[in-house]
């Protein structure tokens, strides 16, 4: 099939035209030679739907004409059926049939056969007809330059409108028919040129000199704003030439790779014309940097103008420019203003710096966001930040004196700012000596801080709660600095230093006091922790038992850090007997409690003895319930008497203090001994006095009713004497001290207590604090209190200086025991010499649960081992077990 262009006036391209008539030279059907009848009509062997009239549709629309190859013999037409064929009828109203072959060809043209022929030919099982195509115009093309010349016309003035902002003269829709005509014509190429030509005249020349001469008079921020205009306008503008040249674009440039498509080849031109003119683009770009500046606050920069800067990095991302160009000069800037910030700022305190640090990185990387700048940017942007703000001033973010002043103040804002830009860089582990140094100086100050020794535990566990509330909330639970933590706490609490309060000797007075502290713990309850660490002023009685384990296990956190156990058992032995034996413990459960929790964490050889000593202690009211029923059943009537028998060995050693006694305090003794003695043969008791307490009661003229007195056995004994005074008369303190027979230490510390307290039931005359060897005591009948039953002060129930001293002596001489034993054992399991060094490290190895360690001491006991001939030194350094 042939195709042919029909000029001008077809719009359509292809056009056909389904006929049998012949066709003239110039393309118009002809007329048939002779008139047909209907009956001829009817007798051919075509169907009436192949052969339309000229008026029909299909004739109308085409431009082409069928005419039948080889034509079929006729045969008779049946009088009932008009048509026979034995191919397929026509589907869905197509013209033709599916065709089959004829079985006898055609010998001759169907032009030349008349209607009779036809008829007599008609073969109706040969089927549809092949047709053949020809060509419609034989005659010569029409010349196309006048029209494209007119219509380029018409065109280029509607350009000249659209550019000057006017209206054009002609419709758009005619203008758009003439490009279209243009291209069917073949010429679209040539249209192409002339509207891309007559485009960039108007850019390159035109719009370019008047931004150039409006540059030239204004700012970096006029200048800006003018392309923005400028470049707004154009961009409308293109809109309405791609309306008209809309056929040319997509039919043409959209596949073309010579020419650009409208709105892009409007992009490249404004920008190779006017965003790329030397006078305009350094303009244009320090525009949006003034801009950025003034929206940070800058000097000489204008007001802020937030609109202005979102339609230039538009312009820039439309342009394709900012990645290339824009970007680039932003982060040169960026960094100028940054360093100079930075410089001016460091200059001030730390907490200031870094807290405008965080202001500044958060208001420049909220205006990535703001502005739509390229996430390349905001990357950028970061990394320059955390360079130049933290990296470039690392010296001054790790200034010693300067972090430890906002530790020392508590500054957990400005802590956690300051560790926040630390791990921008990865740099919050340089915190660890600012953070050791501060823990080592803080801690030391409450440890050696000895007119304070009684609050050292509440201090220490406010200073760890302080500590672990800095790294929670301020070091975002940095495990570095954990272990920093853990390491300093632990590293100040075991310094050894010799002191007058631990009795010259250079055990550690943190297991001192920590075993103090769980003393009053235990003794006081609620009264002593709402006034102590836990800070409630409110708690409940309900509360009592959840708040006492609550700080129990905040002294047991505080004690993990001791490394020396010896002091603290020592100490805590000493305040459970004496809790135990004065029925002094607030709360049996939580004594249970604590030992239960010493148990778990040092092991049962820890907490033998203290088990033990809660033993004793059962079987003592278990005997002292059967003294009293044999006691009744006797009918024996004496004082009150309590006695509790305790094994020596699980409990602390206590000196004998020679006192005397009344005789009816005698007379009890000795009764409970018969009865011991029958009850146990061949155990002798030994009575320490010194722990022992009574209720006397006391009758005073001024008070109606008489006072019931808690004292010790001392004040007691003391205060018995006054019955055989009579009302008026004073005794000596030499008198006293002989009817009582204490020493001076004890005695003075007894008169003090009653004479120069708060309960004065005697006077002293001189009048003063201390007590002397020649003052003169007597019964104070003017003594009134509210109170009926009144606690006079248990001195024996505080320990002494001398006796605070003797157990750490005894701790001490402990120590060097067990590390000579410790010594000893090694030698025996090893059955070579061993060098020094090797003999060091065993010892510390055996004996770390029990705390560390001096090479120092080690090599002093194992000097005493060699003198008690237990090792001897052989060659090479090394030591050998005598057997």
């Amino acid at each position: 099939m042939q195709q042919h262009s029909s000029g001008d006036t077809e719009r359509s391209g292809k056009r056909k035209s389904i006929g049998k008539r012949k066709l003239s030279d110039h393309g118009e059907p002809s007329q048939p030679q002779s008139q047909r009848t209907i009956s001829e009509l009817l007798s051919t062997n075509r169907p009436r739907d192949i052969l339309p009239s000229t008026n029909s549709p299909i004739s109308k629309r085409s431009r082409y004409s069928l005419s039948p190859s080889r034509s079929s013999s006729a045969l008779p037409v049946s009088p009932t059926k008009m048509y026979n064929f034995s191919g397929s009828p026509p589907k869905n109203g197509a013209a033709f049939g599916r065709s089959v072959p004829a079985l006898n060809p055609p010998s001759v043209k169907p032009q030349a056969l008349n209607s009779n022929a036809r008829q007599n030919n008609f073969s109706p099982h040969a089927g549809a007809k092949k047709l053949v195509v020809k060509n419609l115009r034989t005659g010569p093309r029409v010349s196309q330059e006048p029209y494209f010349d007119k219509t380029w016309a018409q065109l280029d003035a509607a350009l000249s409108a659209i550019f000057e902002g006017k209206k054009p003269d002609i419709s758009l829709e005619e203008l758009y028919k003439g490009a279209e005509n243009i291209c069917r014509q073949e010429r679209a190429a040539l249209l192409a040129k002339k509207v891309q030509e007559r485009c960039k005249d108007y850019v390159a020349g035109t719009l370019r000199d008047n931004l150039v001469k409006r540059a030239g008079g204004g700012t970096n921020i006029d200048t800006l704003r003018a392309v923005i205009e400028a470049w707004s306008a154009w961009h409308s503008r293109l809109v309405t030439v791609r309306w008209v040249f809309y056929y040319l674009d997509q039919s043409f440039l959209l596949h073309s790779k010579e020419f650009p498509v409208i709105q892009e080849m409007g992009l490249i031109q404004f920008r190779s014309y006017i965003f790329a003119d030397r006078s305009l683009k350094p303009k244009v770009l320090q525009g949006a940097c003034d801009l950025i500046t003034a929206d940070r606050g800058g000097e000489g920069c204008g007001m802020p103008d937030p609109a202005l800067l979102r339609a230039s990095i538009d312009l820039f991302h439309n342009l394709d420019v900012y990645n290339s160009d824009f970007e680039p000069l932003f982060i040169n800037e960026t960094e100028k203003f940054v360093t100079a910030w930075a410089q001016q700022e460091t200059a001030g305190y730390l907490a200031s710096y870094v807290a405008n640090s965080h202001g500044l990185i958060e208001r420049e990387i909220e205006r990535c966001a703001l502005f739509s700048l390229n996430q390349s940017t905001k990357q950028k942007l970061s990394e320059l930040l955390d360079r130049v703000l933290v990296s470039e001033q690392q010296d001054d973010l790790l200034a010693m004196n300067d972090v430890l002043g906002l530790m020392r103040s508590s500054n957990k804002s400005a802590l956690k700012q300051l560790y926040s830009l630390l791990d921008r860089r990865g740099l919050t582990n340089k915190l660890k000596p600012a953070f050791n140094t501060f823990i080592m100086e803080e801690g030391s100050s409450i440890v050696f801080d000895e007119a304070n020794d009684s609050e050292m535990v509440v201090r220490l566990l406010r200073f760890k709660q302080q500590l672990d509330a800095t790294w929670a909330e301020a070091f975002n639970r940095d495990d570095d600095l954990s272990h920093a933590l853990r390491e300093a706490f632990a590293k100040f609490m075991n310094i050894e230093k010799k002191s007058e309060s631990s009795g010259g000797t250079d055990n550690t007075k943190t297991g001192e006091m920590i075993a103090k502290h769980v003393d009053r713990l235990l003794k006081g309850g609620l009264k002593v922790m709402t006034t102590g660490v836990v800070g409630q002023e409110d708690v409940t009685m309900a509360d009592e038992d959840a708040e006492i384990d609550r700080q129990l296990d905040q002294v047991l956190d505080l004690f993990r850090f001791v490394q020396g156990k010896a002091v603290f058992e020592a100490f805590y032995k000493n305040d459970l007997a004496r809790r135990l034996l004065m029925g002094k413990s607030a709360n049996d459960d939580a004594e249970k409690s604590m030992l239960v929790r010493l148990k778990k964490e040092c092991g049962s050889s820890f907490t033998h003895n203290l088990e033990s000593m809660f033993k004793d202690m059962d079987v003592a009211r278990d005997e002292m319930s059967a003294y009293n029923e044999d006691k009744i059943m006797r009918g024996r009537s004496s004082v009150d008497l309590h006695v509790s028998v305790i094994s020596a060995s699980a409990w602390p050693s206590y000196p004998d203090v020679p006192v005397t006694i009344p005789p009816i305090v005698a007379s009890a003794i000795g009764d409970f001994e018969k009865f011991y003695s029958k009850k146990h043969t061949g155990r002798k008791l030994q009575w320490k006095h010194q722990l022992a307490h009574c209720q006397l009661r006391a009758r005073f003229p001024k008070e109606k009713v008489p006072k019931d007195l808690v004292v010790s056995s001392f004040q007691a004994i003391v205060l018995l004497l006054f019955n055989d005074v009579a009302e008026g008369d004073s005794m000596s303190y030499a008198d006293i001290k002989e009817a009582v027979g204490l020493s001076d230490p004890e005695l003075k510390r007894t008169l003090q207590s009653l004479a120069c307290a708060k309960y004065r039931v005697l006077t002293k005359n001189p009048k003063g604090k201390e007590v002397n060897t020649t003052d003169q005591f007597l019964w104070n009948a003017g003594f009134t209190d509210e109170k009926r039953r009144i606690k006079i002060n248990q001195i024996q129930l505080k320990e002494t200086k001398e006796e605070n001293k003797t157990t750490h002596e005894r701790v001490a001489a402990d120590r060097h025991y067990e590390t000579q034993a410790a010594i000893v054992r090694i030698m025996k399991g090893t059955k070579e010499p061993i060098t020094h060094p090797e003999l060091i490290a065993e010892v510390i190895k055996a004996t770390q649960h029990r705390g560390a360690l001096q090479p120092a001491d080690i090599k002093t006991n194992i000097e005493k081992l060699i003198e008690k001939d237990y090792m001897e030194r052989v060659e090479g350094n090394k030591y050998s077990y005598v057997a």
